[in-house]
Order: structure tokens, then C-alpha cells, then sequence
């Protein structure tokens, strides 16, 4: 077992450009799970659009029924900018990934925009929050996937994938990306730290938006009384979830505590497991502590980018000291971050 040092770059899963993109371990999958998940997500929409529209013949009056179509209509045009970003059209599951290294002055950015010099000297536009704009300064590797001026990147240590364009140009007003200063430490990783603001900052919009749908449910339940009997638990339940939601945010908004890492090697006892639905995945196995016992661990709904590092690499870092229980874990240095359960 290791404490520290912790070295600058860890081993972590990478894209394999050997074999279609689809056909890689667990990264074809995910991209099946999250595709399923948006379609489920647009039907469970036009439902709303439905109940809408009944509500026209109901006797409902006119601002409830156009309230619903409005909200149903803000929610499909959200799902469907979100899956357009992020899961790539089936053909692309039969082409490879082309790894892309960065020289040292092919890396600018522009607010949210960062521009990669490719080797035919165009660029590359995709719009990152900062924990990937961190990743990729540091890792100076990018993975496209696509042959148009439309393509899809990758990045080293996860699964998720982001949506870009080739120009002849860099972004407007741009300017050179310095590597993040590194550090072994999970309180003072920049990587892992901007990744758990943006961990915050979703959770705040989740809460949000489950805020607007208990307010909804209320307009329901007082200008439609025949449907109250599903609307007072719908509110309740949404405000409850709202309330989770934030109390988490406001945990993911600190790095995380500890000081150093704990580096475990990791047996799966099997293949990882995806859930039918949302990219969630499922890997549990051995490991052994620094007295010599052999314990197991459970990750049950795990980041598909945790759970694809265990697999690949046979590695568990624990942020801290290990004990039995629930601990957080992580990779040093990536945005990957999860809570596994060891004995």
C-alpha cells in the first residue's frame, strides 16, 4: 500500500484507438445506458405535452394547460441539448478514436472555449467547465471521434465525451493555457476541486428546476382538483428532493478534506455492471489494507468513469486513511470521483 508520495500522473483508463469506439469495455456501454436514458426522458416529456393538452377538454381554463406545455417544452428543448452534447450518433460507435497530442502552444482558451491546435493545423473549439479545462492542460492528450468539422472529443481518465468543431482558427480573443500547478494532496488537487464546484453548481440547478415542478404541482392541485390526489405527494416529493439536492451542493463545495492518498490495489470480482438507465455503474471486489487484510469493497452506484479506472488500472485510491465503512474515493488528478464501501 501507498501513502505518499503520490506520482504527478497516476495510471488512469484511456481511450483505446485500436478498435471502434463502440466496442471498447464499459465506454460502449455507457453510451448505450445514457442514449436509453435520454429517449426514456423525452417520452416521460411528451406525457406532460399530453396532460397538456387534456387539459384543454377538462375544463382546466387556459394558463394551466399553456404552463404545461411551456414547462414540457423548456424541459424536451433541455434533454435534447444535453444528449445533442453529449452521446454521438450510431455510426460514430463504428469508428475509432484518433488521439490528438497537444504541443507546447497548440492550447488556448476563451472564457468557456478551449482551442486545440490539431497536427493539420487547424483547431479545435469545445466548450469545458474548468475541471476538464485543468484535466486537459495537464495532460496535453485530447481523443476525437468523427471525421467532419463536427466531432466528438474525449479526455484521459473518463468516459464522457463533448461535442466540438474543427475552424481554421483559433477562438476569438484566446489566450495560452498554463499547466495546473500539481498537487498529491485531495484538498489541494485543482482538478478534483473544480470538479466538485461543478459536482455543487448541478446539484443547485436540480434543485431549482425540482422547485419550479412543486410549484407546478401546486397550480395542479388548485386549478385542476380532479388530479390533487397525485399532485399533493408530487409536490412533497419534489421539495424533499430539492432539499437533499441542496444540502449536497453545499457538501460538494468544499475540496474535499484529507490530506493525502491512500493508494489500495483493487481485484473486481467480475465485470463491471451498468444499470439499465442514466450511466450508473455497479463494480465491487478485494483489496488489501496496509496490515495485510483482505477486505471487500462496493461501489453500487458509481461514476462510470470511477468504476471504468478500478477495471483498468486495479487501483483504489482512498482520499485519507482507510476504515471500514464509507470512504470517498477518487483518481489524482481527474475529475473522477465516487464513495466506496470497504468490509
Amino acid at each position: 500500500m501507498q501513502i505518499v508520495p503520490v506520482p504527478e500522473r497516476v495510471p488512469a483508463f484511456e481511450l483505446d484507438p485500436a478498435m471502434p469506439s463502440g466496442a471498447l469495455p464499459i465506454f460502449g456501454e455507457y453510451l448505450d445506458r445514457i442514449g436509453r436514458s435520454a429517449g426514456d426522458r423525452r417520452l416521460l416529456t411528451w406525457l406532460f405535452l399530453a396532460f397538456g393538452v387534456a387539459q384543454f377538454f377538462a375544463g382546466a381554463g387556459f394558463a394551466l394547460p399553456i404552463g404545461t406545455l411551456a414547462l414540457a417544452g423548456s424541459v424536451e428543448a433541455w434533454w435534447f441539448c444535453r444528449a445533442y452534447a453529449r452521446v454521438p450518433e450510431t455510426r460514430l460507435k463504428r469508428e475509432a478514436f484518433r488521439q490528438v497530442d497537444i504541443a507546447a502552444d497548440g492550447l488556448v482558451v476563451a472564457g468557456r472555449t478551449v482551442g486545440v491546435r490539431l497536427p493539420d493545423g487547424r483547431w479545435l473549439r469545445v466548450r469545458l467547465d474548468e475541471a476538464y479545462r485543468l484535466l486537459v492542460a495537464g495532460h496535453r492528450q485530447v481523443w476525437l471521434l468523427g471525421r467532419g468539422p463536427k466531432v466528438f472529443v474525449g479526455f484521459s481518465g473518463v468516459v464522457r465525451v463533448r461535442r466540438a468543431r474543427i475552424h481554421d482558427a483559433p477562438p476569438a480573443g484566446a489566450v495560452a493555457v498554463p499547466a495546473p500547478v500539481w498537487s498529491g494532496s485531495p484538498r489541494l488537487d485543482p482538478v478534483l476541486t473544480a470538479h466538485r464546484r461543478q459536482i455543487a453548481r448541478e446539484l443547485r440547478a436540480t434543485a431549482a428546476f425540482l422547485l419550479v415542478l412543486a410549484g407546478f404541482a401546486l397550480w395542479v392541485r388548485l386549478d385542476f382538483p380532479a388530479v390533487g390526489w397525485v399532485a399533493w405527494p408530487f409536490a412533497a416529493g419534489a421539495l424533499l428532493s430539492a432539499f437533499a439536492a441542496v444540502l449536497r451542493s453545499f457538501a460538494h463545495g468544499r475540496p474535499l478534506p484529507a490530506e493525502h492518498w491512500t493508494e489500495l490495489r483493487a481485484v473486481p470480482d467480475g465485470p463491471v455492471r451498468m444499470s439499465r438507465r442514466g450511466g450508473a455503474a455497479r463494480v465491487s471486489g478485494l483489496t488489501m489494507l496496509a496490515d495485510g487484510t483482505v477486505v471487500g469493497f462496493r461501489l453500487l452506484k458509481a461514476d462510470a468513469s470511477m468504476a471504468a479506472n478500478i477495471a483498468a488500472t486495479g487501483r483504489l485510491w482512498i482520499a485519507g486513511v482507510p476504515r471500514p465503512g464509507a470512504v470517498k474515493t477518487g483518481v489524482p488528478g481527474y475529475p473522477v470521483l465516487g464513495t466506496v464501501r470497504l468490509g
